[in-house]
């Protein structure tokens, strides 16, 4: 047979038209794909202080003499669900809540405020609220918070584990307490940790119990559903008064008529099933703030006819309606000139720089403040530095300065991206291209809170843009305004930029080598060894 001539036997593959094989979508639970909407509108509040007649007039007042006028949409909307559902306690379980709102939206005081009416009837010290968060830093902020709504106003008790004032057998003597008529007693209403000392109690504190909580707070909850690093939750859970399925029969509310609620509260809340299957929720309801994009449908009533796509979850990230964002492309050896640039020619103050590392934060902080020296035709920037290498003093001193205008510009890692309540924060800038959404999420939300403006500006080398535009496209963004730098723009500071190199350069060489006590002692050992 001719080879060329095709065989009757055989099908020709390119007579055939192959089609793609459909995406599948995902079909998510219909508490994610279906939530409850709370707008992003800061500006224009419609639900005045004393308009949640649930609110005992003690914590209005407070909330006045801070100078709050409205409540905030989260508030208005979780405030009074939460102490309405607490009032069924006794006899039924109550769903968990998990929010997903923009930083800065007011979420904090959307859980305080209702943990405090709740708890103020009683009249006997127990522990009924935990509140966990990822640092000590948030833990140290929220603890504040519950010490203004509490004092001299209701008896009601709240203490901070793990703070720099206390070693963990002094805070024993504040948690518990024997007594040989009726054993072991709370002493305290509210703690507010980190996830690593309230194991460090429940392992090693005797009498410190969880049987009798009602409020299990998770901020910043995306930080804790990596199975993997969070094993305490497991421990958390053995410890409540009940930790069995979470479905609903006669058999169970036999068992246990009560169940700790949970309300987890994030900016970006994971959509993973196994993570959320993890934290072990009992009927959820998500409450999600949510910015329209162009070409997107979002819902408009999850209750009516215009229902989300399932496998669409239209909450995942959310930032501040008044948060404007910006990139700007420049080559990775022009970025500390194009920052220099950026903070003289757009006036910027109250600036928070974000880097990848702690080198790089100490690296930048030196030649801004070199660049500053030499430059003759400005005011000298103040500039400043956080990092793990920072004293916890020094740390807090430097917040309290920036907040009082007193530093211009502070160069950070991530310590400052999670939480951290900075009051009027005018610009963050990322000097590296995050690789997370979440991450970019976190960071650009530290500005634009509470209903003030802000901006956000993201340095990207053209290596990194096509990284960039995935993580935009995997936060639900549109490509951003590009803010153009160009490099005559730069010319100017050439001079200054050489100048502060060298001096950086020769103040390193002059600089003694200093050792440390530990590295001296292991060089000793080495030196004992045969």
């Amino acid at each position: 047979m001719d080879s060329t001539t095709p065989s009757s036997e055989f099908t020709l593959i390119d007579t055939h038209g192959f089609k793609k094989n459909k995406k599948v979508k995902r079909v998510l639970p219909d508490w994610l794909a279906k939530p409850t909407v709370v707008s992003v509108d800061l500006k224009h509040l419609e639900v005045p202080i004393d308009g949640i007649p649930e609110l005992d007039p003690a914590l209005v007042q407070k909330l006045k003499n801070k100078g709050c006028t409205h409540f905030f949409p989260v508030q208005n909307q979780l405030v009074p669900w939460i102490i309405k559902t607490q009032k069924h306690w006794d006899y039924r379980w109550l769903r968990d809540l998990c929010i997903s709102a923009p930083t800065g939206s007011g979420k904090t005081l959307s859980y305080v405020l209702p943990i405090i009416q709740t708890l103020k009837t009683f009249s006997r010290h127990q522990l009924r609220a935990l509140i966990v968060l990822p640092t000590k830093d948030l833990a140290a902020q929220v603890y504040k918070v519950f010490l203004y709504y509490i004092k001299n106003a209701f008896d009601l008790r709240v203490l901070l584990l793990e703070s720099k004032n206390m070693t963990l057998e002094k805070e024993k003597e504040r948690i518990v307490q024997y007594d040989s008529s009726i054993g072991w007693i709370d002493l305290v209403d509210i703690i507010v940790t980190t996830p690593g000392r309230l194991v460090d109690h429940l392992y090693y504190t005797e009498g410190f119990s969880l049987k009798n909580l009602r409020f299990l707070v998770l901020d910043e909850a995306d930080s804790f559903t990596n199975i993997l690093q969070n094993e305490w939750l497991h421990k958390v859970n053995d410890s409540l008064a009940y930790n069995g399925p979470t479905k609903c029969t006669l058999n169970t509310l036999n068992d246990s008529p009560q169940r700790t609620q949970r309300l987890l509260f994030s900016a970006t809340l994971t959509q993973d099933p196994e993570k959320l299957k993890f934290l072990k929720l009992f009927e959820p309801k998500l409450f999600t703030s949510i910015i329209k994009r162009k070409n997107t449908q979002l819902p408009t009533d999850t209750t009516g006819t215009d229902e989300p796509v399932r496998g669409d979850f239209v909450g995942k990230y959310t930032t501040p309606k008044e948060l404007k964002e910006y990139m700007v492309l420049c080559p990775e050896e022009n970025k500390p000139l194009t920052l220099y640039h950026l903070i003289r020619s757009k006036g910027l103050k109250r600036v928070i720089c974000f880097v990848k590392s702690k080198i790089e934060v100490h690296r930048l902080t030196r030649l801004l403040c070199k660049l500053s020296e030499f430059d003759t035709n400005n005011s000298p920037l103040r500039v400043n530095e956080i990092s793990s290498d920072v004293t916890q003093k020094a740390h807090s001193g430097y917040i309290k300065q920036f907040s009082n205008g007193k530093i211009d510009v502070l160069i950070c890692t991530d310590s400052l991206a999670r939480g951290i309540d900075i009051e009027l924060i005018s610009c963050v800038i990322l000097y590296n291209v995050p690789k997370y959404p979440k991450n970019y999420i976190h960071r650009i939300g530290r500005t634009a809170r509470a209903g003030h403006k802000g901006k956000a500006i993201t340095f990207v080398t053209p290596e990194h843009k096509e990284l960039f535009e995935n993580v935009l496209n995997s936060a639900g963004k549109t490509s951003l305004k590009n803010m153009k730098v160009d490099i005559s723009d730069l010319e100017q500071y050439e001079q200054m930029y050489i100048d502060a190199l060298k001096a950086i350069k020769t103040e390193s060489t002059q600089k003694p080598k200093t050792v440390s006590k530990r590295r001296l002692k292991k060089k000793k050992q080495l030196k004992k060894v045969p």
